[in-house]
């Protein structure tokens, strides 16, 4: 019966069947995330967004009201703590991961493609770091390490990350600033400033 119908119509008809079950997806997959992190009613998984809880810690990832997750939040199995304040935008492939801290404030624009690391995830000594990767791939994730170099990292209220930027372990974002697309952040970043590069440096002050 539905081949009997005009093509546009049909298309209209599979198209809406798609977002429905698009949806439906989504809201399962949500479901998931919330009994894995500590999330507001207020707050959103949209399609790319999800939790890794490593630590199998529902505590130790927390996200703010009406906070949209289009990236992924991961803790390790040997600590990390995570906590997203309200009205955030984590964007499509971006990825924060934690081993010590990451703490965002409010108001943040996280844009697509942004790395933010405390950790260096594996060891510096290459025997040490081969014996943790085969831990990881055979055993999983170890619970106790102290081999791996990690120092929090504090994004202040109302920062904008662009696109493609990394920021890396024991960083200090100031509230306010702007972090131009494709930056490395290496070094703290002063309050209502703007930085970009790799390393990132002072472009411009914010009034």
């Amino acid at each position: 019966m539905l081949l009997s119908l005009p093509k546009r119509l049909i298309a209209e008809i599979l198209y809406a069947s798609y977002k429905v079950s698009e949806k439906l997806v989504l809201r399962i997959a949500e479901a998931k995330y919330r009994t894995r992190a500590n999330v507001h009613s207020s707050a959103r998984f949209l399609r790319g967004g999800s939790v890794v809880n490593i630590l199998a810690d529902a505590g130790a990832i927390s996200v703010g009201a009406h906070t949209i997750v289009r990236g992924e939040l991961l803790t390790f199995g040997h600590g990390g703590k995570i906590s997203i304040g309200d009205w955030c935008y984590i964007g499509e492939g971006s990825r924060i991961w934690s081993a010590a801290e990451v703490i965002v404030g409010d108001r943040v624009l996280i844009s697509h493609g942004v790395n933010v690391h405390d950790t260096n995830s594996h060891p510096i000594d290459a025997t040490v770091r081969h014996m943790h990767s085969r831990q990881i791939l055979t055993v999983g994730h170890p619970r106790q390490i102290d081999t791996i170099n990690s120092a929090s990292v504090k994004i202040g209220n109302d920062v904008w990350i662009g696109f493609n930027a990394i920021v890396m372990k024991g960083v200090e974002i100031g509230e306010g600033s702007i972090v131009a697309a494709g930056s490395l952040v290496t070094a703290d970043v002063p309050p209502r400033t703007v930085v970009g590069g790799n390393p990132a440096r002072v472009i411009r002050e914010l009034k």
